[in-house]
This record gives structure tokens, C-alpha cells and sequence, in this order.
């Protein structure tokens, strides 16, 4: 039988585009095995990669997916307010 190859899942929530992985790699934030989500944003600011394993105790990419979800779903962004003002 052959491995699985690891999924990346494109998740679109809050007005942004989010892809949630299962880390494979040492680099960068998290361990490996985690379940990580990626902001894309155009600054790379405070939230570009968050680990939702150790943030909210996801095991699967299936489950990092509805974390993410439900995050945007009860803190929405302010779109319209500029500098949090």
C-alpha cells in the first residue's frame, strides 16, 4: 500500500483565503505533525502561519479546517476600520 501523500486544504473564511496543512517539515513554526493554517495576508503580520494543534487541539486537517471556520465565524475582522481605529 502507498502513503498517503500529506493534503493542503484551501479554506476560504472571514473574507480571506486560508490553507490548513499537517506540517511535514522542521522549519519554521510548530512541531512536526501539527495541524497549521496559513494567512495569507499581504503584510505577513501578527497571524501568517498559526498552529492549531497546540492552539486549539486540532488532530486532523478535517478538524483544523472546522477550527478555522468557526474562529472567523465568532471574531470577525473589521474590514472597514484602518490601524484598529
Amino acid at each position: 500500500m502507498a502513503q498517503a501523500k500529506t493534503k493542503k486544504v484551501k479554506v476560504t473564511a472571514g473574507g480571506e483565503k486560508h490553507v490548513v496543512y499537517k506540517k511535514t517539515t522542521k522549519k519554521g513554526e510548530g512541531k512536526v505533525g501539527h495541524i497549521m493554517v496559513n494567512h495569507p495576508t499581504k503584510d505577513k503580520g501578527q497571524w501568517d502561519t498559526i498552529d492549531l494543534t497546540a492552539k486549539a487541539k486540532a488532530k486532523t486537517v478535517k478538524q483544523g479546517v472546522a477550527v478555522t471556520k468557526k474562529c472567523h465565524k465568532e471574531n470577525p475582522y473589521p474590514k472597514n476600520k484602518k490601524n484598529g481605529k
